[in-house]
């Protein structure tokens, strides 16, 4: 037989895998390391998270970065550059890390690489999702099996490729703890409805989270790229009839479940906005604005899309660390608790390293996730590390 297929068995039938968490979400200025040691699979699925960091990319490649993500006109020779400087930075960010943590033994790597473009399927036409760093490369490199590009399942079995965080959630969060709401602010704002069943849970994107608010903080406030702790926001006032103009961008009026990205939210959008609208605000005022246009989404599909409405919330990503949009969800959503996920043993800021972890581990040591056709999903492809004669 296969040595590698040897060494893939031998890894699934350990009692417990050690595995190697990769995420850089669609702010681009850094990458997510989680290392966490999983047991079990399916439901009986447990996670232990033992380091976790978030290590920054360095100013030429966030350039680069800028300059090539999400735009749909990148010639394809810019975004070949932008593959192989993003995967050299990577190796060299991962073995720095993995040093500092006393160079721990991995049994897998699950990388959910770099978004360039994403772009949600249609009546007459599928999902489109592209994501950078390819899983031989880091295979290779680092000399670990590696399981990557995990949307293309999700897409090629008719759903959208986003958000994937349902099926990982569905797995770590208790039955004790359902039903209930899961809400993560990363660039964009997505949710699960979570409930005691053994499909697959209703999930949504409901618009910008951090995309928006971060692009305009660093075109108007010079050395800033995100408005820690919601400080902004809350200095400024919130521009009512902008707000309105706002709530009328396309994505509003397509049923859920939906997905969108920052080429749809982006700072160009937002430009015409307030020169088609005339609008004149100060820079405080515009971070007020779409801090409440994110809260007013987030609200709005949580609102249509889920009944009864649960006690708590549960939040993950980014935009937690956002008091302010924290506080204008809560008064939005009132009556329910808005918590962290720590709260249910998810770290915040490692939940999506963490649950590209948990696909990994299931591609290769569980069964998949249950389709109502009886049909069983996974996801992810698996790279091979050179192996030793």
């Amino acid at each position: 037989m296969n040595q590698s297929l040897i060494l893939l068995q031998n890894i699934a039938d350990k009692k417990s895998r050690i595995v190697l968490g990769l995420m850089s979400g669609t702010s681009a200025d850094g990458l997510d390391i989680s290392l966490s040691k999983i047991s079990g699979s399916g439901v009986n699925t447990r996670c232990k998270l033992m380091e976790f960091e978030t290590v920054d990319y360095t100013v030429p490649l966030k350039q680069l970065l800028q300059a090539v993500l999400f735009d749909e006109t990148a010639e394809i020779a810019h975004v070949l550059e932008l593959q192989s400087e993003l995967e050299r930075e990577w190796v060299q960010l991962i073995q720095n890390q993995l040093e500092k943590w006393g160079d721990p033994e991995i049994d897998l790597i699950a990388s959910h690489g770099q978004t360039v473009l994403h772009l949600p399927k249609s009546a007459d036409d599928p999902a489109k999702s592209f994501q950078l760093v390819d899983g031989d490369q880091l295979a290779v490199q680092i000399g670990v099996v590696t399981i990557s590009d995990f949307r293309q399942k999700h897409i090629a079995a008719g759903f959208e490729g986003a958000p994937l965080a349902p099926l990982g959630e569905q797995l770590l969060v208790k039955a004790s703890h359902q039903p209930t709401i899961l809400l993560n602010l990363g660039g964009i704002a997505n949710f699960t409805w979570l409930t005691p069943d053994e499909h697959i849970p209703f999930s949504t994107d409901t618009g910008p989270a951090n995309t928006l608010i971060d692009a305009a903080v660093m075109a108007k406030f010079p050395g800033k790229t995100f408005d820690e702790n919601g400080e902004i926001a809350a200095s400024g006032t919130v521009q009512p009839e902008f707000l309105e103009k706002l709530k009328e961008h396309p994505f509003y009026k397509i049923d859920a479940p939906k997905s969108t990205g920052p080429e749809a939210f982006s700072y160009s959008w937002l430009q015409k906005q307030i020169e088609t609208h005339e609008v004149s605000l100060s820079a405080k005022d515009l971070i007020a604005t779409l801090t409440r246009f994110t809260v007013w989404g987030i609200a709005r599909e949580i609102r249509e899309n889920v009944n009864p409405m649960p006690k708590s919330l549960y939040v993950s990503g980014g935009g937690w660390h956002n008091k302010t949009m924290i506080r204008w969800l809560a008064e939005e959503l009132d009556g329910v608790d808005i918590l962290s996920s720590n709260e249910i043993g998810i770290d915040p800021d490692a939940k999506e390293a963490l649950l590209f972890s948990v696909f990994a581990n299931e591609l290769v040591a569980g069964e998949g996730w249950k389709l109502p056709d009886g049909k069983r999903l996974t996801l992810g492809k698996i790279s091979l590390p050179f192996l030793n004669d």
